[in-house]
């Protein structure tokens, strides 16, 4: 063993100051993405998170180790019948971490599984329990060599046949999982850290921005767990290749309400969590600790969202009947360029990948709530901006529009 980096007393000394930036005890999940040194390092060093919290003199929770007070079992299981309600049936792990307030964690926690809490709630159960070893391995095997790699279980808990809750049952953990289907493991921890760097150095060549670490887990060589657990943090490891940080911490409620509202103009509908790490100026992890679920958030951005969820004819608001000529028409008048920056239609294309946006002024959803009006009404031209995707979503951000001359 190697002399340690830091003592025991330095690890603690840290995790207090950051305790004390956030007005509380951090989360896991918290000290991960901006805190000095990865949770799995203190847990290492002193048994597991509640215990390092413990140790640093911070209070602990029973539900969760992030030193909130437990959640009353009926809080959960309303919430639990809230999601049944909005998707019409007894959710699944992988709907309810998409529109649940809780965690699913929490759920097993209290009631002994998740099937356990759905039998809580007066629900049928509708996950299989005793999923054999070869059904879970096969159907690994199968999304493996769909997404043409060994998938983390983070992608297999949002896209897969199963989450990954079935196979850390089976087999102990993920790693062990990929191990039994014949799938390579990347979580190697000894790596060199000139390597990481130089790979956090290709990728951000490649993305064109400093990569966040959902885009490193996703494209990366190897997992951002890699590198939180050589460098301390996510963001040691950006600073230690020579990029600023990349997590805001304190990002204003507004400011992310507004960029969630942006993207979901820019899309055509309120965003999945993938479709918020992929288009969003901020990751969904930013919207976790202030909203604590991503339903809160979109619910918080869109109050209507639960209602428009429930209407079958929706993923979202609807455009103007006429709206592609419309929209082409508003391009051709704004010189197939954005009015603000100036940027033209084909170096936008190969910038983004997509065409310039066109900017309502004044919400679709205004006119499609309004019994008087209807979406057609919000596609008269002085409601019209081309816009660059950078200055949509700031202009989104602006209480007063401007007007179009």
């Amino acid at each position: 063993m190697g002399k340690k980096l830091y003592s025991d007393e330095e690890l603690l000394t840290r995790l207090q100051k950051f305790a004390s930036e956030l007005g509380r005890p951090p989360s896991q999940s918290e000290m991960d993405d901006s805190g000095p040194h990865a949770a799995t390092t203190y847990g290492d060093r002193f048994g597991s998170w509640n215990k390092s919290l413990k140790a640093a003199g911070l209070q602990t929770g029973t539900n969760e180790p992030d030193g909130r007070p437990p959640t009353p079992e009926e809080d959960l299981l309303a919430d639990l019948k809230s999601v049944a309600e909005t998707v019409r049936g007894a959710p699944s792990e992988r709907i309810y971490r998409h529109h649940g307030k809780y965690s699913v964690k929490t759920h097993c926690n209290r009631f002994g599984g998740w099937n356990s809490a759905l039998r809580a709630a007066k629900l049928e159960p509708n996950v299989e329990i005793n999923l054999s070893g070869q059904t879970l391995i096969i159907a690994l095997q199968d999304f493996a060599e769909e997404l043409g790699r060994p998938p983390t279980m983070a992608e297999m808990d949002q896209r897969g046949p199963y989450t990954g809750g079935p196979y850390k049952r089976a087999f102990g953990n993920w790693n062990r999982a990929l191990l039994k289907a014949g799938l390579e493991v990347h979580q190697t921890w000894d790596v060199d850290k000139s390597e990481l760097i130089s790979e956090l150095k290709r990728l951000a060549e490649d993305l064109g921005h400093v990569p966040r670490s959902d885009e490193m887990q996703e494209q990366g060589k190897w997992s951002a767990m890699v590198y939180q657990k050589r460098f301390g943090s996510w963001n040691n490891a950006l600073q230690a290749a020579g990029f600023e940080p990349n997590e805001r911490w304190r990002i204003p409620r507004e400011e992310l309400l507004a960029e969630l509202r942006a993207v979901a103009d820019e899309l055509g509908h309120p965003p999945t969590t993938t479709e918020m790490n992929e288009h969003g100026t901020f990751t969904i992890d930013p919207y976790e600790r202030v909203f604590g679920r991503w339903r809160t958030a979109l619910q918080a951005a869109d109050p209507d969202y639960l209602e428009t969820y429930r209407r079958s004819d929706t993923e979202a608001i609807p455009f103007g009947s006429n709206w592609p000529q419309i929209r082409e028409e508003i391009i051709a008048r704004d010189n197939e360029s954005c009015l603000r920056c100036g940027m033209d239609r084909k170096i936008h294309r190969e910038r983004f990948g997509r065409d310039l946006p066109v900017h309502h002024r004044i919400p679709r959803r205004r006119f499609y709530n309004d019994p008087d009006q209807s979406v057609d009404d919000a596609d008269v031209p002085n409601n019209l901006l081309t816009l660059c995707i950078p200055c949509h979503r700031r202009l989104e951000r602006l209480p007063v529009q401007p007007i179009v001359e």
